[in-house]
């Protein structure tokens, strides 16, 4: 009997769920000043992907060069790419003055001025505690001009260990890659 009330109050205490919270993050749309009003323009972002490596809950960082880790205790809300494509969607549509961006979640009813891939190889925080997101993104006219493609290589002004910071940070550089993508549109539309 002693054994088992012994039993019952570690049962208990291990379960009291005192431990730390876990942390959600989201990374959160920018305002930007805007680059174009064109209000009929039609986008859509056909994909965007990311390394698998990325496709988990779990915060990645890197230890060094070729060693990651993950934060058991600081998670996305929600699946990174997922989060990533709606934001970029919201960003596309502040920067170009447009409502009509589509995704593959949320498609456009208009035939697409231009169709966007982006590609992050990297984007996540360093061991010098500076967050880099290493991008390709694709722009295919609907019209049959030229198709652009850009590589952009973006590192956080400054370093911050926590994860807040992280996230912020990140959020920056996200808005930072959306602006890129939406600078390259204007330039096709003044080229055409």
């Amino acid at each position: 009997m002693k054994y088992a009330l012994l039993a019952l109050i570690v049962l208990t205490g291990c379960s009291s769920g005192g431990g730390t919270p876990i942390r959600y993050y989201l990374i959160d749309p920018q305002e930007q000043a805007q680059l174009s009003e064109r209000a009929e323009l039609s986008l859509e972002i056909v994909d965007l992907q990311v390394p698998q490596y990325l496709e988990r809950f779990q915060i990645a960082s890197r230890a060094n060069a070729n060693e990651l880790t993950f934060s058991d205790m600081n998670q996305w809300g929600e699946n990174l790419r997922k989060n990533l494509t709606r934001t970029m969607g919201i960003n596309l549509a502040r920067l170009m003055g447009t409502v009509d961006v589509g995704t593959p979640v949320n498609r456009t009813a208009n035939e697409p001025d231009y169709r966007i891939q982006i590609v992050i190889a990297q984007f996540e925080r360093d061991a010098e505690n500076r967050v880099t997101l290493l991008a390709r993104f694709q722009i295919v006219p609907a019209t049959g001009g030229v198709t652009r493609t850009e590589g952009v290589q973006l590192v956080s002004d400054y370093a911050t260990s926590d994860y807040p910071g992280t996230v912020s940070a990140m959020s920056d550089l996200f808005s930072d890659l959306a602006r890129s993508i939406a600078r390259a549109i204007v330039d096709m539309e003044e080229t055409s």
